[in-house]
């Protein structure tokens, strides 16, 4: 029997940016040749794009969780590789930081609150929020701006609506990839070049913007 190999985060990460990479060269194809703009082609930017952002920013938090005060933890807990049935087919979005979530605590410290329901507890939400994004920013080493929020919260809007939500969709094509460098920024200021797969996540993300422009 073949034992399973252990899929790591770097390497997960990296073949995401990979398959954004080939769907955009599809969605560049698709405009060069005048075909006509579909809501739909615009998932596989989506999910590829937002799974790269998340586990990149995973990779940056986790190992540094005991930074954080302690009520976040449980959210950046590494967990088991291996898959568990009754475990994973019972998993829920709650048990880890959603993309919203993330996008408030790598905000800039003095941006309005994207979820305050999310910081519970004795101290004031927007304290702890606060005491949050500074603890980020210094692992990271960057926030993200109100500008470029404002377009990332497009395209997470628009992943919610074409892959998560069942119901009918109706949405424009071009707004949606004029903000998608937003995400490729985002991307890139999560990569850690002298990390796992550094190099290899660097020229991935090169492609997509190759593609993109």
């Amino acid at each position: 029997m073949t034992k399973a190999r252990i899929v790591t985060s770097a390497a997960n990460a990296l073949d995401s940016l990979e398959r954004l990479a080939l769907e955009l060269e599809l969605e560049k194809t698709r405009l060069e040749e005048g075909r006509a703009e579909s809501s739909p082609a615009l998932k596989g930017l989506l999910a590829w794009g937002w799974h790269a952002a998340a586990l990149l920013a995973y990779m940056r938090l986790q190992p540094q969780r005991k930074e954080f005060d302690a009520w976040i933890w449980d959210y950046l807990d590494e967990g088991e590789p291996a898959l568990d049935v009754v475990r994973d087919s019972h998993w829920e979005e709650r048990q880890r930081l959603s993309l919203l979530e993330l996008l408030d605590i790598l905000s800039e410290v003095d941006l309005p609150l994207l979820k305050p329901e999310f910081y519970q507890g004795w101290q004031d939400r927007t304290e702890r929020c606060k005491t949050l994004r500074r603890q980020a920013a210094a692992i990271t080493g960057f926030a993200i701006g109100a500008e470029q929020r404002d377009s990332l919260l497009v395209l997470l809007a628009a992943y919610h609506r074409l892959l998560r939500f069942p119901v009918p969709v109706e949405l424009e094509v071009r707004p949606v990839l004029a903000d998608l460098p937003r995400l490729l920024d985002l991307v890139e200021a999560l990569v850690v070049p002298s990390g796992p797969r550094g190099d290899q996540l660097t020229a991935a993300l090169g492609r997509c913007r190759k593609s993109l422009t």
